[in-house]
């Protein structure tokens, strides 16, 4: 009978100890799974391009930083990165072939320049446009630059500062007067983010509107007002004949407190929405986002006000996606 009773006594422990084991596997999988910034950035951006295409087919989407989302990982899986292949016309890179390290130009590493490049392979297999954007001031690397560019069947430009603030005095490269209706067509671009050089509204479009660039990408305001569909429609047309496309700067990735959507009481650190994370120090004003977050996808697209349907209004071929790479943030 002891004997007996220590084996009952046996199994009655397995039986609590499977059953323990049973509620923490269920516990387990019902709580919330580990949330991947890499596919949350692709998802969002999948998201974006399927709500602007169901409205304006031919509307169109470059990326910027989104380098690191192509390679697979255990965090972006194969299906991630062939979403996000479907998602984008045109994938920037900045500081591809040059780099800016205490203010002195240095050719790229090359570990990471085979890295870039590895990159981009797959996107332009897939028929996607590939540009980059170094900052340079020297002609003689500027032209070395888009040379390099060239070569790998990339359209690449240089500016002379992050600002973006001006538009080059040098010849266009590959100027044509061929109609210009898709990312992938374009020859040349020209980012002018910035528009504050200007000495007025008019002087900015006119100065915009001479230039022979097969793409524009600019800001959707200038000053407190964003652009209407007849300055959007003049800046479309090439002064030496053909149609350009005018892509509008959109950033994902961050916030910032001079944005229309931005609410006074967010300048108190105390008050901010927890989608709000930490500020970039770099460029002062703006702020990391959750970017997964339903508050913030709201700010972007999916109202009358929202960032991405004013764009689709005032007549925009498409968005430029900026600070695709906030996801590092986040890991």
């Amino acid at each position: 009978m002891k004997n007996f009773s220590k084996i009952i006594k046996a199994v009655a422990g397995m039986f609590v100890s499977v059953a323990f084991l049973f509620m923490t596997a269920c516990s387990n999988s019902n709580a919330a799974p580990r949330l991947s910034p890499e596919q949350e950035m692709v998802r969002l951006t999948s998201e974006l391009r399927d709500y602007a295409t169901e409205r304006t087919p031919s509307f169109q989407f470059v990326g910027n930083g989104a380098a690191g989302l192509l390679e697979v990982t255990r965090h972006e899986p194969e299906e991630s990165v062939q979403e996000l292949v479907r998602s984008l016309d045109g994938f920037l890179t900045e500081s591809f072939f040059y780099t800016n390290e205490d203010d002195a130009v240095e050719l790229q590493d090359p570990e990471m320049l085979e890295y870039l490049e590895a990159m981009m392979e797959r996107p332009q297999t897939a028929g996607k446009a590939i540009w980059t954007l170094d900052y340079i001031e020297d002609d003689e690397q500027a032209s070395i630059d888009k040379a390099m560019g060239r070569a790998k069947g990339y359209v690449s430009s240089t500016a002379t500062t992050t600002a973006l603030t001006d538009i080059p005095d040098e010849r266009v490269q590959d100027e044509n007067a061929d109609d210009v209706m898709t990312v992938r067509d374009a020859r040349n671009f020209l980012i002018l983010l910035n528009p504050e050089a200007f000495a007025s509204r008019e002087a900015y479009l006119a100065r915009l509107a001479a230039t022979p660039y097969d793409a524009l990408v600019i800001d959707l305001y200038y000053g407190d007002d964003p652009l209407t569909a007849d300055e959007v429609a003049r800046l479309q047309e090439k002064p030496q004949g053909g149609r350009r496309l005018v892509l509008s700067y959109m950033s994902i990735g961050e916030a910032a407190d001079y944005r229309p959507y931005w609410q006074d009481a967010w300048n108190d650190s105390d008050s901010r929405p927890k989608w709000i994370a930490k500020a970039n120090p770099d460029w002062p004003g703006s702020y990391r986002v959750r970017y997964w977050t339903d508050e913030w996808k709201h700010i972007l697209f999916g109202s009358e006000n929202s960032y991405l349907d004013l764009i689709m209004a005032a007549g925009f071929d498409g968005a430029f996606l900026d600070v695709m790479d906030a996801w590092q943030m986040f890991q």
